[in-house]
This record gives structure tokens, C-alpha cells and sequence, in this order.
């Protein structure tokens, strides 16, 4: 989901890929798994709810920050290598869907059928130019987000010493942070998450500053990282409000913009993040953790669909180890085999 350049103009990056920063991406995919499984909508208890809203915390958020530490100098081949990687995808999955084909063509009845098959004017313009969270029963809505918050955090960190951009960025941002109530509540109109993407941005600056001064951050003791972990996650329960039912988790949802809207709750859930990926930082070796971590994009794409809806009578514990396994098994499997059959599969996000 976040692809490393082998250069970067902004940060120059070495060749060799990062294992810290894939162990991380590894973890996180696994979470945004648990996080997404119908199971802990459908076996609520106090623990359930509580993992739930704990990992929609920082799973996004993580996503989102580790983005930047990869974005190239802003310009018009990085917008077009961008689009390829993010969008193509997003458009092909959104239209084409041709894994919901195959569900059809087994279970009738069993998945939406995709656009291309079932066209409506209406919600081709909701999910094609849209793409909100609340139209995609998927967690699709992420890509193009995360294409604008690349475009646009590239574009501030080329003009970080122009006044005018940078001011015009801020007020922008108090504006979003402040009245997120507000813009809540019409987020699903709002083409490709525009304003998730501009919320992000100062989480996204807060990450690339640690990671290109990661000597100057790394030198303490992984104690002080852990410390930072449990003291900003009991912050955020005192401080940040828990949504009302309506709301998918508890008290932080990107997707549905269920977001903090005082300063403060905005820096906890930066601090949380920025922690994690310390503590993570301090770890660079390579794991199944970082194998996972190479196949972020397909796991994301293709963990969405109901692969074990049919084994459900499991018990939960069992079902859920299933659907994490299995996902990660389907999907880096689909991932190798389209690869060996041709490269161009990438531009669907088949790739590592």
C-alpha cells in the first residue's frame, strides 16, 4: 500500500529496502485485517469493542504517516506515478471487480455486482468520482485519499519556505480540524476524501522529520517509545470523546471522519503514531512481519472480500485466525502468481 522509490528527492533513501518500516507495514495490514472483520461487528463484548476502536486509533494514521517518508519532490511525473500506483487500482476494483465476478458466478446473490455489470448513473458519479467510505462497502475509499494526501504533502514540502502556501495550507487545516463536526456529517459528498487528506498532512510532516533525523530520535532507551505508546493512549481515552453509536468505532474513524477536533486530540493521535513507528524504527530486522510488509497493496485490496464467509459456525477465535491467515495466504499468493504471469498486473496493485 505504501510503495518505497528507490530514491527519493526529498529524503535521499538508500536501495536496500527498510525492514523497520516493513515490519511495521506487516503489523499494521494484520490489524487493519482484525479491524475490518465482520466478526467483532457481529460477537460484540466490552474486549471486541474496545480492540476495535484501540486499532482504528493508529492503523490509518500509521498508514497515512508512512507514506511520506517515500514521497518524491512534487511535479507532474511524480502526480502520473502516483495515479498509476493508486488509482488505476482504485478504478479497476471499483468498476471492474472481477474478484466479486467469480463470487457471483459460485454463490449467486453472495457480493454486490460490480459496476460494470450493474450500472446506475447515480452511483457510478458516488463510487467512481466520489469514492467516499460511506458508498464503497470497502475500505477502497483509502487509495484516492491517500493519492491526494501524497500530492498535496509532496506539494507543501516543495513550498515549505513560501509563506503564502504554507499560511493558506493552515488556515485551510484549522478550518477542517475545528468544523470536522460539521464536515462530518457531509464527509460522503466529499469527492475522494479531500478533507481527510488535509487533516492528515501535519501527521505526515511529523513522521518524515523523525525518520530523516532518525539518529537524533533512536538514541534512547525502546522503554521511553513504550512509555510514550501507554501514555498517549490514556490521554486520548480522557481526552477525546467516544462517538455516538452511529459512529463504526469508538472514538477515531478516518474513513468516516469520526476525527478529534481540538488541537489536542489532533497531537495524541499524532503522538500515538509517532511512537509506534519509534518503537518499530528501533527494530530493523528482517521478519515474516517484513514479508508481509512487501505485500501491503494486495493484501489490502483483496482482504475486503468474504473468502470464509462459509465457515462461520467456527468459533470466533478459530474464524477470525482463519481470516487473518487466509487473507495474507490468498492474497500474496494472487499477488506471486499474477507477477510470474506478467509485470503488468501492477498497474492493478498486484505487486509487492
Amino acid at each position: 500500500m505504501v510503495n518505497q522509490p528507490e530514491t527519493s528527492v526529498i529524503v535521499k533513501m538508500p536501495i536496500k529496502r527498510d525492514s523497520a518500516v516493513d515490519n511495521l507495514k506487516g503489523v499494521i495490514i494484520i490489524l487493519v485485517i482484525i479491524g475490518h472483520n465482520s466478526l467483532l461487528n457481529s460477537f460484540k463484548t466490552p474486549f471486541t469493542d474496545f480492540l476495535q476502536g484501540y486499532i482504528y486509533l493508529f492503523h490509518m494514521p500509521l498508514f497515512f504517516g508512512l507514506s511520506a517518508l517515500f514521497v518524491r519532490d512534487f511535479s507532474w511525473e511524480y502526480v502520473k506515478k502516483r495515479f498509476i500506483q493508486l488509482m488505476i487500482p482504485f478504478f479497476f476494483f471499483v468498476i471492474v471487480d472481477p474478484v466479486n465476478i467469480i463470487f457471483q458466478l459460485v454463490h449467486p446473490g453472495s457480493s454486490a455486482m460490480p459496476l460494470l455489470f450493474d450500472f446506475h448513473l447515480k452511483d457510478a458519479i458516488k463510487k467512481v468520482f466520489v469514492g467516499s467510505g460511506f458508498y464503497l462497502q470497502s475500505p477502497l475509499w483509502f487509495l484516492p485519499t491517500l493519492f491526494l494526501a501524497n500530492l498535496l504533502f509532496a506539494f507543501l514540502f516543495k513550498n515549505r519556505l513560501n509563506k503564502l502556501v504554507v499560511g493558506l495550507y493552515v488556515l485551510v487545516f484549522c478550518m477542517v480540524l475545528f468544523f470536522a463536526g460539521v464536515i462530518q456529517t457531509k464527509h460522503y459528498c466529499v469527492p475522494y476524501g479531500i478533507d481527510a487528506a488535509i487533516y492528515v498532512i501535519p501527521l505526515l510532516f511529523f513522521m518524515h522529520f523523525v525518520y530523516i533525523n532518525k539518529p537524533r530520535f533512536l538514541k534512547y532507551n525502546p522503554l521511553m517509545y513504550l512509555g510514550g505508546i501507554i501514555a498517549s493512549s490514556i490521554l486520548i481515552l480522557l481526552v477525546i470523546p467516544k462517538r455516538p453509536p452511529s459512529a463504526l468505532t469508538g472514538r477515531f474513524d478516518i474513513a468516516q471522519f469520526y476525527v478529534p477536533t481540538t488541537l489536542w486530540g489532533y497531537l495524541l493521535i499524532c503522538a500515538l503514531s509517532v511512537s509506534i513507528f519509534l518503537l518499530f524504527l528501533k527494530f530493523n530486522k528482517h521478519t515474516v512481519f517484513s514479508m508481509i510488509g512487501l505485500y501491503t497493496m494486495p493484501i489490502f485490496i483483496l482482504h475486503i472480500y468474504p473468502w470464509f464467509n462459509g465457515l462461520r459456525d467456527l468459533s470466533p477465535v478459530w474464524f477470525l485466525l482463519l481470516n487473518v491467515i487466509g487473507d495474507l495466504a490468498i492474497a500474496i499468493g494472487i499477488s506471486k502468481l499474477l507477477m510470474k504471469i506478467s509485470p503488468k498486473f501492477a498497474w492493478i496493485g498486484m505487486v509487492a
